[in-house]
């Protein structure tokens, strides 16, 4: 890493980071960066709260998660921006507690956001083949929501176990990013945090073309029977003119953005190294100790870690307009409204 400057206070656990303290804290572009993250994560949780509750009063779980680490993770950004808001790194809160804990969530939250979506492609392409008319009965929503379940969780349990064993020093924290891992570059990291997050995606894709592949066979399969009802023909076309616009929503940004950060983990990782539980935890003579905080600025942070944040703030955009604008989403606002006007 260069060599160190050490800013620990006396009797403080250890803290350095590679060269000088900057003397200028903040830039136009610094300041720009944070506000946008800060203001459209806000918003962008606060338009989400409608379609979560809809979505939770449907008993929609892959949705329901979904949306909830959405918010979390915008949460995160925001309250990591605002603490380590500028460079004066001197000044900075050493994270102790918060940062420990930070890590462990947000790897949850990174899972949780690729297995929800494949989740919800998976069921969409259920519903899409099935066509059935009448809703699901108690016990097939609790059947639909195990089955959601197997495949939400168990990767992002198993990155959140593989954590500590790989967390190489015990926290780094940057300018705006706020607390990060910082991982062994050993095979379960590229395992478990790349290649099997880039397998889902790529699964969420297939699951994306599928559905709109059969949505268009089954749309003219009953093409002549709806044209007899100008009512239902007119309903048909909107729901596949929201199906079609949902899976290019999910289907464009995300799988790039997948493959796209997974091509730049491994080149920052570089060679693996085999996994050795000790090595990683209980450092030789000549490198830094374990337990000590790194700081890095803005300079040293690469901009694709930098700006991962806006990933789920972005996401917050097709939420509101295919799950915020429906009839029901409506009737909240226009309630919500109204009791406000009575307030």
């Amino acid at each position: 890493m260069g060599s160190l400057f050490d800013l620990a206070r006396r009797g403080a656990p250890e803290i350095a980071m590679p060269g000088p303290p900057p003397v200028v804290f903040t830039n136009p572009s610094l300041m720009a960066n944070l506000i946008c993250r800060v203001v459209f994560a806000l918003i962008g949780n606060i338009v989400c709260l409608v379609p979560l509750r809809l979505l939770y009063r449907n008993g929609e779980l892959a949705a329901v998660m979904l949306i909830l680490v959405v918010e979390l993770a915008n949460f995160e950004t925001v309250v990591n921006s605002l603490i380590w808001h500028n460079e004066d790194v001197e000044s900075w809160w050493p994270g102790y507690g918060f940062c420990d804990v930070d890590s462990y969530i947000h790897n949850l939250l990174i899972g949780l956001y690729t297995t929800c979506l494949l989740a919800i492609m998976r069921n969409l392409a259920l519903q899409i083949g099935n066509m059935r008319a009448s809703p699901l009965t108690k016990k097939e929503k609790t059947r639909r929501n195990i089955a959601q379940a197997l495949i939400i969780f168990p990767l992002p349990l198993l990155q959140v176990v593989w954590t500590y064993p790989l967390t190489q020093q015990r926290y780094i924290i940057g300018t705006l990013s706020g607390c990060s891992w910082a991982n062994s570059h050993s095979w379960p990291y590229m395992v478990f945090d790349i290649f099997l997050p880039v397998i889902m995606s790529v699964l969420t894709a297939g699951y994306a073309i599928f559905i709109y592949i059969r949505y268009r066979q089954v749309s003219k399969a009953t093409e002549s029977a709806l044209s007899n009802n100008p009512l239902a023909h007119a309903r048909s076309q909107r729901a596949r003119r929201r199906l079609y616009l949902m899976v290019v929503a999910i289907l464009v940004p995300f799988l790039p953005i997948v493959i796209a950060l997974a091509i730049v983990n491994m080149r920052v990782a570089g060679a693996l190294a085999p996994f050795d539980f000790n090595a990683i935890h209980h450092h030789g003579p000549d490198e830094i100790p374990w337990d000590t905080i790194i700081y890095l600025t803005s300079s040293e942070i690469h901009w694709s870690y930098m700006n991962m944040c806006y990933l789920p703030i972005v996401s917050t955009v097709p939420i509101f307009i295919f799950f915020g604008m429906t009839k029901d989403a409506m009737n909240c606002y226009r309630v919500s409204h109204n009791v406000y006007e009575i307030i």
